[in-house]
This record gives C-alpha cells, structure tokens and sequence, in this order.
C-alpha cells in the first residue's frame, strides 16, 4: 500500500522561467527506503520540500495516508536550529507534541546519543561545527520519531565514522517499520535503499528496484562516480620550494558551557576541553596537493583560516614565500555568496584589486568554466536560484579569480554530485601541476588518497603526516619580511565571534552566587531591581540605584571594569542628551543661575536632574548586564514559563511567548555568524581595505548592510520551515 502517492507534479519557482519538476508521478510504499538520486539543481530538494508541504504544486497532486508525520532534515544545517543551547534545540519537536517532561527527556538523550552528541547537550549550537550542527539538526528530527523520514544529503558533512554511526542507524530505523526518502549522491548511502527514483532537469529519468538501477552500469558511474584514482605518492614533495610554513602555531576557541543539567543529560568531561589548534608544526610545498582529514570539529577549518588571516594565532608564526595572501573557500558556500548575479560574485575579487574590461571578463570567465559552473550558462543566474552544488562551486570560482599562490578550500566536495566533484577535484590537481600549493579538507577517503599528501588532525594537533621523510636542507627564512600577519579585520572577526559567544554563552564560567538562584527568583530579582533604577528621582536615591547595581553585578560575577568600560561608552551620549534636558528642563523659581543665554540657562536643579538621569542610565546598564551574564537562555525560559503560568495566561499564548524569545536568542547570534562569515569573504577577497581606527571599522561594516539583510530573510524564511516541521502550531 502506498503511504506516498504523487500524479502529474509540476513545480515552478517564482521569477524563474524554466520548471523545477515536470509532470512527476511516483508511489512510495510504506515501510520502503527510497534513495533519490540525481545531479544538482535536477529538483531532488524542491521535491523533498513539495512532499514536506512547505511549497505547494501548481499542478498535480501528492497524496499522503494521514496519522503518518512526516520529519525533514535539510541540507543547510544552520538553518534547521531552533534553540541556542544543543539539548533544548532537539527538544524542541518533541515538546510540541505535548508529551510529558519525562518522556521527552528520554527522546532527548537517545537522539543526541544516536548521533554521538550527548557530551555537547550543554554546548551552544554557534560554537559547533558544520558537521556537528548536521548532526543536530538530524537529533532534533529524530525526537518527532516520524513515520516517514527524508534525509536531504544530511550525512554528506560528516566524517566517516559519524556518516557510518548514522547509516547504521537508519538501517535499524527502517527494520523497525518506518519509510525513509534519502537525498543522496553517495554510492555507500544508496546500498541501504531497497528503491531508487532517479531525476534529471526536474523529471524522474528512472524508477524501481535498487538492484535495477545498480545493473545498468551507465546510470551508477553516471549518477554515483567511481573512486578518484590513489595517488601512489611516490615523488618527494618536500623537495619542491616550502610555500608555506607554520611553527607552533595555536588559536584556542572559548570553552563550552556546562552550567545546564540539559535536560538530564550529564556533563561529560569532553564538554569541558579546549577547542581549536595546538602547536602546529607544518611545511606545505609548492606544486603540491595536501589534503587534510579528522574527525568533524578537529580543527581542520580552524588550521585553514588561521592561515588565511582570518583569526589571529594565539602563539607561533606563520610563514609564506608569495607575497600574496593564501585564499581559503569557504565551507559555507551560501555565506560566500552576496552578489546578485553570479558573474558579478565572481568579479567582486578581481574588481577590487582595480582589474575592468576585457581583462574582467576574461578573468570571470576562466575561473567559471575552472569551477565546473559554466559562464554561458550560469553567468546570468540570481545567486539565490542557484542548488546546493552549484553556489558550492560559484564560491570556488570566486576565490580562483583572485589567482593565489597558495590556495585552501574547506571541504570542496561536500553535496556535489558526482561529475561535479569529479570536476572539482581534477581542478585542485591541475592547480598544483601549474606551481601553486593547494590544501583542501575532506571526509572522503579516495580524495584523501587522491592528493599527493595527507594529515590527519585529531582534536587540533597532528596526528599523523604521510609525508615521512622532509628535506633538511630546506627550510623557509623566518624574516620579517617572509612573517606573514594576520588581516587586519581579524581584530573586528574576533570582537563579533565575542559578541556571538557572549549572546550564546559558550564560556565557560564559574557558578556565581546569583546563578545558584532558581530562575524564576533571578527573574523577579532583576525585574525589581530594574525598576527601581528607573523609577527613583532624587539624586541621592539615583546613587542608592547604582551601588544596588554595582553590588548586583558582584553577585553576579560580572565585572567592575567591564560596567566601567560600558559606562563610559555611553557617557558622550549621555553628556548629549544632557544638554537637551537643559535646554528644555524648567528651572526653579529664584534659583542661581550659573550661566543664562537666551533659553539656555544652567541652574542647581537643572545640573542635579541630568546626574539623576546618568546615576539611573547606569544603573540600568548594570542591572541589565548582570542579569545576562547570570541567566543563559535556557535558565531564562524556564522562569519565564513559571512566572507566565502565576500570570494566568493560556498555554497556547505562552508557548507563543517562549518561542519568541527561543528565536531571538537563536537568531541574533546567528545573524551575528553570518555578518562573520560575509566579513570573511569578503575581507579574503579584498573588498574591505584597511581597518586601522573607529572611522575605518565603521566602513568597513557597511558592505555587510545589504548582503546581510539578503540573509536575514533568508534565515527567516529556513527558520520558518524549521519550525513548521517541528510540529509548531
């Protein structure tokens, strides 16, 4: 029996002339696991989006048996977080459903278990990797325990050993009965399946048995690839020129938070430990292709923008022969797009070091057809229209045009299908034959092979290099003139990935007294105390206000000099609005006047009511900055919820409230990630300049405006969906 029946689905996407799916029609049988295969941009994920109901067809109809809950797990991992804090996040679903507490802390612990995240229940989602984020976006899908499953290329981000965790466990989710729909490129994934639906320019070209499809030779190499040839390394490449050098180098990320009992979830020991890279002590030569793998979250794409300037090292040097800056692309390809058009993202680079005309377009041109994403065919194209696989190789050829000698891409060939990664990992091989050093990071093991070198990171050191044998005699002078500094926008990255942790709490902290308080008193406390700085008048009572605050944030453990620093950021603003309170603030009968000009005037009361107002300012600012340094969002909510249910509101409308509240927390550090990662881009492609002084960093930021508004709505819209499909009503 058919749990999923589709006839005659057509799809186009507005502002878009060609159709995304043509006259598709398939049945699913329940229990079956369903690979969709196909090339990118064929319509797999608007398919998987139809089947969701988050788009609605033009024509044609899909019929789905009801009692048969349907759970996504999208192919941007970001965008499918809901929550800051891990275990809250894979909650989420599970709470809507109205079970009890106790049951969806059971599902809590057996998601994050299943995808070997339970020692991160505590951590905050912006402090993890890409690969870690995937695995928490499946965790929160598997606490709905759905019928029916579709996996849209969500195991193609993982290493390994978490891709073969997961794939066995979907093995035993299919026995147990449930349907799963598996969006895959990848020949390993595609053997679970017991039915294969293939799709080509938005039709289905194919449509039976696994086996069938595994026949027909064509198809598998056509649609699946074949393994990359192994590189039989027998050359020496540390005789070639040193490109690059790194001597002990280290960046240490902030710690985790542990404070959360998170939901049951015990604190492990690995919650606790540093994460990023650890004296690092590595030679990458000229004309070679390196290739570096590890676990998700070892420090692979930590090490890479390190070296691109992007973070300031800690401790050690770095060292580089060229005297350009090393390029990195982006594991995020959607965050390195923020041009409209496609060719004119490609030309952003090149235009800002003065290229134009003929020489452009030729530039635009080659880097294009390099990154397998054709200029005739794609140069024209919205960026926004563009898969997956596609914006992944727009960002490539982006950073080829701005013709490095020493070039990373962080996991190059993550959601490609197969010819596409064929084609990409053929382009860093031609790379290296023409001079330049090329590293790149990878799960995959014949692209591992593939390259001429490869190390493996584990945990942010070396664990090991297949380049045993190193040429003494050659080594790269460590002068001056040789050191290679870190961008200078490194110091404004570093202040909004501070601003990020900050809002998410990912330091860890001691327990200050105040947060040893249950929420719901912590709440009420910050409430009175609030209100009192607001409402006092008097000058003396203004002083009482401020050294409440002051004694609050010592109970909070916030710091004195940080509540200086703050106050007197704001104080020129203060003295400037101070100046308007004089001028139109009455002044006593028969008081001193110090000074009169026409209706300026300065008087005793008129002095005392502007330092009443800059004592309450402050005192606002410390009740305020205490109270967030002691209260994470998850401590927040669950006050909330107590003093909400005290108010007597429904339990609809508080839901309402939480949520809200859920997804500012969510977002701003989000937003504030993805102004990071657009700084990124575009300060490796040139577009930022110097950034020396306040007035410079005001300019610097004003690039971000546009693409970052782009983003924000379409973060909005992802969260939406997310939402949706968690069961939020």
């Amino acid at each position: 029996m058919s749990i999923i029946s589709v006839k005659n689905l057509n799809f186009k996407y507005p502002k878009s002339n060609k159709a995304a799916l043509f006259d598709v029609s398939f049945g699913i049988e329940k229990g079956s696991y369903v690979a969709i295969v196909g090339y990118n941009g064929c319509g797999k994920s608007t398919l998987a989006r139809l089947l969701c109901g988050l788009e609605l067809p033009e024509s044609g109809s899909i019929e789905i048996e009801e009692n048969n809950r349907i759970g996504i797990v999208f192919q941007s991992p970001k965008d499918q977080l809901v929550s800051g804090v891990v275990s809250r996040d894979t909650a989420f679903g599970a709470q809507n459903l109205g079970l009890a507490a106790g049951e969806v802390e059971l599902r809590v612990i057996e998601s994050l278990n299943i995808v070997d995240m339970l020692d991160r229940a505590s951590s905050s989602t912006s402090a993890l990797s890409l690969g870690q984020t995937q695995k928490i976006a499946l965790s929160g899908v598997l606490a709905l325990r759905p019928e029916i499953l579709i996996l849209d290329e969500a195991v193609s981000m993982l290493d390994p050993l978490s891709r073969s965790e997961i794939l066995e466990f979907l093995r035993y989710w299919h026995k147990c009965g449930n349907t799963i729909i598996q969006i895959t490129h990848d020949l390993e994934t595609l053997a679970d399946a017991d039915t294969v639906l293939g799709m080509e320019d938005g039709r289905v070209f194919f449509y039976g048995t696994k086996n069938a499809f595994m026949e027909d030779e064509a198809n598998v190499s056509r649609i699946c690839g074949t393994s990359l040839p192994k590189n039989k390394r027998k050359k020496n490449i540390s005789e070639n020129e040193i490109a690059l050098s790194l001597r002990d180098l280290s960046y240490v990320h902030e710690k985790s938070t542990s404070n959360e009992p998170s939901g049951g979830a015990k604190k492990s020991g690995a919650d606790n430990k540093e994460h990023g890279i650890f004296d690092i002590n590595l030679d990458f030569y000229k004309g070679s292709l390196t290739a570096l793998t590890g676990a998700s979250g070892a420090g692979k794409s930590t090490l890479m923008e390190v070296c691109a300037g992007l973070m300031k090292a800690d401790s050690g040097s770095l060292y580089c022969r060229s005297s350009q800056r090393p390029m990195i692309a982006q594991q995020n390809a959607q965050a390195a797009l923020f041009e409209s058009f496609a060719a004119d993202d490609v030309a952003f680079g090149p235009r800002n070091r003065g290229i134009c005309g003929a020489e452009l377009k030729e530039i635009v041109e080659r880097s294009m057809n390099q990154a397998a994403i054709p200029f005739e065919k794609f140069g024209e194209r919205h960026t926004f229209e563009l898969s997956g696989g596609e914006q992944r190789r727009l960002s490539i050829a982006g950073i080829l045009a701005m013709n490095s000698d020493v070039v990373m891409f962080d996991e190059p060939t993550a959601g490609l299908d197969s010819p596409s990664r064929d084609e990409v990992m053929a382009l860093l091989k031609r790379l290296a034959a023409e001079g330049k050093t090329v590293i790149f990071s990878t799960h995959k093991r014949d692209e591992a092979d593939f390259a001429d070198r490869e190390i493996v990171i584990k945990d942010g050191r070396v664990e090991s290099d297949s380049l045993v044998e190193v040429a003494e005699n050659n080594t790269l002078v460590s002068d001056d003139s040789a050191k290679l500094p870190p961008m200078e926008i490194a110091g404004l990255i570093m202040g909004l990935k501070n601003l990020s942790s900050g809002l998410s709490r990912s330091k860890q902290k001691k327990k200050s007294l105040v947060e040893k308080m249950p929420p719901i008193l912590r709440i009420l406390l910050f409430i009175i105390l609030f209100a009192f700085s607001l409402a006092v008048r008097p000058v003396w009572l203004c002083g009482v206000a401020l050294l409440t605050g002051i004694i609050y944030c010592l109970f909070c453990g916030f710091s004195i000099r940080r509540l200086f620093k703050s106050s007197l950021k704001i104080l020129p603003f203060l003295l400037f609005f101070s100046i308007f309170q004089i001028v139109f603030h009455p002044a006593l009968p028969d008081e001193i006047r110090f000074t009169s000009w026409k209706w300026f005037m300065i008087t005793p009361s008129k002095l005392l009511f502007c330092l009443a107002a800059i004592l309450r300012t402050d005192a606002a600012l410390a009740c305020i900055s205490a109270f967030f340094i002691s209260t994470p969002e998850y401590d927040l909510m669950d006050g909330l919820k107590i003093l909400l249910r005290f108010m007597c509101f429904s339990k609809k409308l508080i839901r309402y409230v939480i949520l809200i509240i859920e997804v500012i927390f969510r977002f701003i550090p989000l937003l504030v990630d993805e102004a990071v990662a657009i700084l990124k881009t575009q300060a490796i492609r040139g577009g930022l300049g110097t950034v020396e002084g306040k007035l410079a960093k005001i300019r610097a930021v004003i690039p971000l405006i546009v693409p970052l508004v782009i983003q924000t709505i379409k973060r909005s819209e992802a969260l939406a969906d997310a939402i949706t499909m968690r069961c939020f009503k």
